[in-house]
């Protein structure tokens, strides 16, 4: 893929020397580290990008990515699929409830601080420094059973499901002979990039995110299974790709949360050929939601988002057959074409 880098600082060429990557132009150098290349101006990471990373991806959440992230979504998924998380979710009540308790009785009850009043301090002390540093973990707490009971009271029906709309953009590629190119942006530990279709194409695909975090995740999941997937940290309203390199450009649950959402869209619509598919998908809230679900939505689910909607009236003029899909309560799908 290197014959498609650019410089994220001046936009020239960029060619392999020695393990790293050289602008051409300007003269910068690039590391390449462990089969991942660093193609990344820092000074124009915009803020909300930098605190996400250096507060979340890069943090202990994003070492735990994995086993955290689909508590947040626990109301949202089928019971089948999520009794590992509904069991942590009430270990978790049980284990603060006796904390609770523990301390209360040594306070208050028997004058004395035992082994159990030391160990509910802890804790307490944990979860509340933990709780204060990620807030929306505490209101998962109280929201996910009542958001979870209101959902479970009505079944919400969609026009597509979000399968159907992935297969028939995925289709338009398998009938051809040549190798599409995917670059799938912020795709942090490329679950969604696995997951729904896209390695089943014959495609050249490049993972790419902002967190070396993430993407050493997406790394070793790519390696078990056997698939081969260009890893490039960079920033995504700043794109190291060359104009028209795609056929394909997805983004997965990142798209509400950039600092610059529209240069981040333009961007991808840059770098996609024409007559190339985008697909991105972020939070939106149905049109008939109850209280519980809009608290769990504005609290928990869409928390990090600087907007709660799906943004497709910042695609660029280039663009056509726009569609934008309402594929769960809380998820919108959107596809588009570039002319």
């Amino acid at each position: 893929m290197q014959n498609y880098f650019q410089c994220p600082k001046c936009s020239s060429a960029i060619e392999a020397e020695h393990e790293q990557l050289l602008c051409s132009s300007c003269g910068s150098r690039f590391e390449v580290k462990e089969g991942i290349s660093f193609l990344l101006d820092e000074d124009k990471i915009g803020w909300a990008d930098r605190k996400l990373r250096d507060q979340f991806y890069d943090g202990i959440l994003g070492k735990f990515y994995h086993r955290l992230m689909p508590l947040l979504s626990l109301p949202a998924r089928p019971f089948s699929i999520s009794k590992t998380d509904w069991l942590i979710f009430v270990t978790t009540w049980i284990l603060l409830t006796f904390s609770f308790v523990s301390v209360f009785q040594g306070l208050f009850q028997s004058g004395m601080f035992s082994f159990q009043f030391y160990f509910g301090l802890l804790v307490l002390v944990f979860f509340g420094v933990f709780f204060i540093r990620h807030p929306h973990f505490f209101h998962l707490l109280w929201s996910a059973v009542p958001a979870k009971i209101s959902l479970e009271r009505k079944k919400y029906r969609y026009s597509k499901t979000f399968a159907e709309i992935h297969r028939e953009v995925q289709d338009a590629f398998r009938s051809g002979k040549e190798k599409i190119r995917l670059l799938d942006v912020s795709t942090g530990t490329g679950n969604s990039l696995l997951r729904h279709g896209w390695t089943s194409l014959n495609a050249e695909i490049v993972g790419f995110d902002l967190s070396e975090t993430m993407l050493r995740q997406l790394q070793e999941s790519a390696l078990r299974l056997g698939i081969s997937v260009e890893l490039v940290i960079g920033d995504a309203t700043n794109l190291p790709f060359a104009d028209d390199s795609f056929d394909v450009v997805t983004n997965y649950g990142a798209l509400n949360g950039y600092t610059n959402i529209q240069r981040a869209l333009s961007e991808m619509n840059r770098v996609m050929k024409p007559g190339g598919f985008g697909v991105f998908l972020d939070e939106q809230l149905y049109n008939k939601s109850t209280w519980i679900e809009k608290q769990y939505f504005s609290k928990v689910l869409s928390s990090h988002n600087l907007i709660h909607h799906c943004p497709s009236h910042l695609l660029p003029p280039n663009t056509e057959e726009v569609q934008v899909h309402q594929i769960y309560e809380f998820y919108y799908l959107c596809t588009f074409r570039k002319k």
